[in-house]
């Protein structure tokens, strides 16, 4: 499943292709080694920024509208997103088009305009966005979650940044990142689907010629939370409160992932889950409750999220941990199985996408300059055995770095981790 070829071109700029017969669309996608964790303290956001404004125009297309019909006029779909660790910007089209997907993407990032009207504009976009993260109780209790999981590093800082540290970006400030940043060796270029791959390679070379070339920065190891389990309450006028638990994880090269993912699964990947069982479905306490597993490069962060009413949060708290300590003495081979089967049933209907496969290939590439594929993948989850799942979760559920977020009504939330020995 998924067959893929990787070349590297005379200026380091990593191609990465895989072809897909069985899909009438292609997905080209363009990454950077380029994200929050990057940032300086006084420009935090200015990733994100600078991905708003290559959309702006480019020396050959002068304006949005410009670069946005390349990809529309055929009827394709062009975005970006900006993470901790990375920046991508991508189109799905028609598999006639794939070759002038390739090359407005590569244009905006070889050429961009970076004007200082376009600046002043976007950045009010981007407050507006900012803003709407503020809004939410979600956003909020996991950012708070990430700022001291993580603390005083670029790790526990919003992607977006403040709206003072966005407003405090020069123009400058932009420009020296595009020099460091988005330079060939720190360029990762993926295409997907219904592809000819030596088309692919050709209009790369042709577009990548002049790139800018140099060394990009890297980052400083992360280091987690050692001060023990804290709670962190972030009072909004809200009718619910959102309660985010997070806890030190692996990072995505360490194989103990797969065991975290099948955690994730057995206790709030869906509703045969045992938070969704014992938190919604035994006591009505909320309407949503999940587990998610996030790696990253060097580390990682396991999330229990639940929508709660404020006067349920601290019971809600005592459920989730008194089920975390339930797992930990009757985790059974059933739910291993179990969880193991949805996981791979889930991977095998998301990698059908040619969208999915660009950004897990190309995101592998990037961060750990190899591809393991999907099938690969799937082979060493069905390896994960028991004691392995157990090594998991004593590593990730500790008292020492757990924290407890809540954000929305929190006036009559006590300190949950008063207690400080949970597990």
């Amino acid at each position: 499943m998924n067959n893929f070829n990787t070349i590297t071109l005379d200026n380091g700029v990593k191609i990465v292709t895989v072809p897909m017969d069985n899909t009438n669309a292609s997905t080209v996608l363009l990454l950077f080694g380029a994200g929050s964790r990057y940032e300086t303290p006084n420009i935090a956001g200015s990733s994100h920024l600078f991905e708003h404004l290559l959309f702006k125009g480019t020396k050959k297309r002068k304006t949005p509208k410009e670069i946005a019909e390349v990809v529309e006029s055929k009827g394709g779909i062009l975005n970006a997103y900006t993470d901790k660790e990375s920046t991508g910007y991508w189109c799905k089209v028609p598999s006639t088009s794939y070759k002038e997907g390739i090359e407005v993407l590569i244009d905006m990032a070889k050429q961009p305009l970076i004007r200082d009207e376009d600046l002043s504009m976007e950045k009010n976009v981007v407050y507006e966005e900012i803003k709407a993260y503020l809004d939410s109780t979600s956003s909020r209790a996991s950012n708070k979650a990430d700022e001291n999981l993580w603390p005083d590093q670029p790790m526990g800082v919003d992607i977006a940044g403040s709206i003072e540290t966005v407003e405090a970006t020069s123009r400058e400030d932009l420009m020296d990142y595009l020099s460091k940043q988005y330079t060939s060796s720190n360029t990762v270029l993926v295409v997907t689907g219904n592809i000819d791959e030596k088309i692919v390679v050709d209009i790369a070379k042709k577009s990548f010629e002049g790139f800018r070339e140099g060394d990009p920065l890297g980052f400083k190891k992360s280091t987690y939370n050692s001060t023990g389990a804290l709670t962190v309450l972030d009072k909004m006028e809200t009718n619910q409160t959102h309660l985010t638990l997070a806890f030190k994880n692996y990072s995505m090269k360490d194989l103990s992932r797969h065991s975290s993912s099948i955690l994730s699964v057995i206790l709030g990947g869906g509703m045969t889950s045992r938070l969704f069982e014992q938190v919604r479905e035994k006591r009505g306490l909320a309407y949503s409750v999940s587990s998610n597993s996030h790696f990253y490069s060097d580390c990682g962060v396991f999330y229990i999220d639940a929508g709660v009413a404020p006067e349920n949060t601290e019971q809600t708290f005592e459920v989730i941990i008194e089920e975390l300590n339930n797992l930990r003495k009757n985790l059974n081979s059933d739910e291993i199985s179990s969880s193991k089967e949805l996981i791979k049933g889930r991977l095998m209907m998301r990698y059908e996408d040619s969208r999915a496969v660009a950004m897990n290939y190309g995101t592998q590439e990037l961060l750990n300059k190899k591809i393991i594929s999907i099938d690969d993948n799937l082979k060493s989850l069905d390896k994960v055995e028991f004691d392995e799942i157990i090594e998991a979760f004593d590593y990730i559920f500790n008292n020492e770095t757990m924290i407890v977020s809540a954000a929305g009504s929190t006036d009559k939330i006590p300190d949950l981790t008063k207690n400080k020995d949970f597990f």
